[in-house]
């Protein structure tokens, strides 16, 4: 059986440029790949779209209490034609796999001081082998 998944999520971008006043580059390389800095420019209000983007594929991913997905793990990149494109790696592709998580399509705006993100996924569900 498939179903649809969806996470979301809302960041402040004034919260991204406090991180980056208070923490620096210490603060920029534990939150985004050096790819997403360098398709956002470190530009404060994209940055914060990527954040919100990893906070909904996490939220689609829907990892338990016990089980940390990095941010880094995630990473939300520009394509050829510059649409945002989900990657995954580590401990965030691996529990795609379990869970049969197909590409993840993710959506993101950002707009008077606040960025916003959608992910939708196809989940197939596998029976369990008897």
């Amino acid at each position: 059986m498939t179903s649809i998944r969806t996470g979301c999520d809302l960041a402040d971008v004034a919260d991204v440029v406090a991180g980056i006043a208070a923490h620096g580059e210490r603060y920029l390389t534990r939150v985004f790949t050096a790819r997403e800095r360098r398709d956002t420019d470190d530009d404060p209000e994209r940055l914060a779209a990527r954040f919100a983007g990893k906070e909904a594929v996490v939220k689609l991913l829907r990892p338990s209490d016990t089980r940390a997905l990095p941010l880094l793990d995630v990473a939300i990149v520009l394509d050829a034609v510059g649409a945002p494109l989900v990657e995954l790696s580590g401990a965030a592709a691996a529990l795609a796999e379990e869970q049969g998580v197909g590409p993840i399509a993710v959506s993101l705006s950002h707009e008077r001081g606040l960025a916003l993100a959608t992910a939708v996924a196809l989940v197939e569900h596998r029976r369990p082998q008897t």
